[in-house]
């Protein structure tokens, strides 16, 4: 820490400079501020972390809130509305929803998806059991998936 003079200290006091000299009661808070800036930039990128997700991750996100949207619709929706409704969960991948056996099942189809992703599919998000059913149809192994595939779940509230 640096000093100063004692009377520059008191003119400084006196004009209200929150100098660190001239005010030695807020020594804590000058201790504290850069352990709270350093939580706060761990805070931060873990926020960044946890947000970058991969892509058999997102996948599995996006199906389980197609499944929920589908439970809390009720069984008594037309299947263009559910149709509607689970297309917008999806809005990063090219989608087909087949909602014309529901309340029974409904069949989404994600077009297109890269190789990498449905591997990823192909071996963790082949089933999900809860309160609603997510099943793959199709690509029983990880070697059938291609540069591009359309693959498709059934959904089973």
């Amino acid at each position: 820490m640096w000093r100063m003079h004692l009377d520059s200290r008191t003119r400084l006091a006196a004009a209200g400079c929150r100098c660190p000299a001239a005010h030695p009661e807020h020594a804590d808070e000058r201790r504290v501020r850069p352990m709270m800036a350093g939580a706060l930039a761990l805070a931060t990128g873990l926020a960044a972390m946890s947000t970058a997700r991969s892509p058999g991750d997102a996948l599995k996100a996006d199906l389980l809130a197609a499944g929920a949207a589908i439970r809390a619709l009720g069984v008594n929706q037309s299947p263009a509305r559910v149709q509607k409704t689970v297309a917008a969960l999806f809005p990063d991948n090219a989608v087909d929803v087949d909602a014309t056996q529901f309340p029974v099942r409904v069949a989404v189809t994600l077009r297109a998806l890269d190789r990498i992703t449905c591997v990823t599919a192909a071996t963790s998000v082949r089933r999900i059991e809860g309160d609603v059913v997510i099943e793959l149809h199709g690509f029983a192994s990880p070697s059938e998936c291609g540069e591009h595939n359309d693959m498709a779940w059934l959904i089973l509230p």
